[in-house]
């Protein structure tokens, strides 16, 4: 006689940036694994890869492919996964930042959320003729570009992240793909861009959806505020 199979609860995710729905069941022993043996060896790169895994594990539901998601959309599907695989409460411990004491803290995962900057756009002109539009950094484009492992000096990695995430130039009616062009005609006309224009794309990053979630706590009687952001933050649970 086989021995029973146990069944899953089904759950239901908006993803943030596209706002499809996905279908999906908690992880099991076998997901905890993959991720716990990836946090041992406290590589970004081996959690990254660990994250998307499971994620991709668990879905049931809905045609979306996890490689292309922007990082906060794997972010934010990876919390509510835990939220319904655990517990939607955390346990996290923060490290004030006047005392240098450590502060356990408890944050409801469910209350987590992916945060929009009102005056966050992805079109940035140029000049009066020419203008680009960008798309979000995903994880995959964040590790090749030594963004999330910092193993790059900060101005190389942004060099390249840009050159990954314009998406489109257009210049009148004409339309360029920087993908149909070579890495250095592409590093070329980024490289052209003006002192302005330089801002206005690194804003565009600065202001990007992102994880995030504040929480209130004392140190005595002074009441403080803590804000978690990204997925390193908030793997720190228990």
């Amino acid at each position: 006689m086989p021995l029973p199979i146990l069944q899953h609860p089904t759950f239901e995710l908006t993803i943030p940036s596209t706002e499809q729905r996905v279908k999906y069941r908690p992880f099991l022993v076998k997901e905890e694994k993959i991720l716990l043996i990836a946090q041992s060896s406290e590589d970004a790169a081996d959690i990254i890869r660990a994250i998307k895994q499971i994620i991709n594990n668990c879905i049931i539901e809905g045609d979306i492919n996890v490689d292309e998601l922007p990082s906060f959309d794997v972010e934010y599907f990876f919390l509510k996964l835990r939220s319904h695989s655990v517990n939607n409460v955390a346990k996290i411990e923060i490290t004030d930042p006047d005392s240098q004491k450590e502060i356990p803290l408890s944050v409801n995962l469910d209350e987590v959320q992916v945060v929009f900057d009102k005056k966050h756009s992805n079109k940035i002109d140029l000049n009066d003729d020419l203008f680009i539009t960008m798309r979000y950094p995903t994880y995959d484009d964040l590790l090749k570009t030594g963004v999330e492992t910092s193993d790059k000096n900060i101005g190389e990695s942004l060099t390249e992240l840009i050159n990954t995430c314009v998406d489109k130039v257009y210049d009148g009616d004409d339309v360029h793909s920087l993908d149909d062009y070579t890495p250095q005609e592409a590093t070329e006309f980024i490289d052209s861009l003006s002192g302005q224009n330089f801002q206005d794309i690194q804003n565009f990053f600065d202001t990007a959806p992102r994880l995030e979630h504040t929480v209130n706590y004392k140190v005595g009687n002074k009441k403080k505020k803590y804000t978690l952001r990204g997925i390193q933050d908030f793997l720190s649970w228990r």
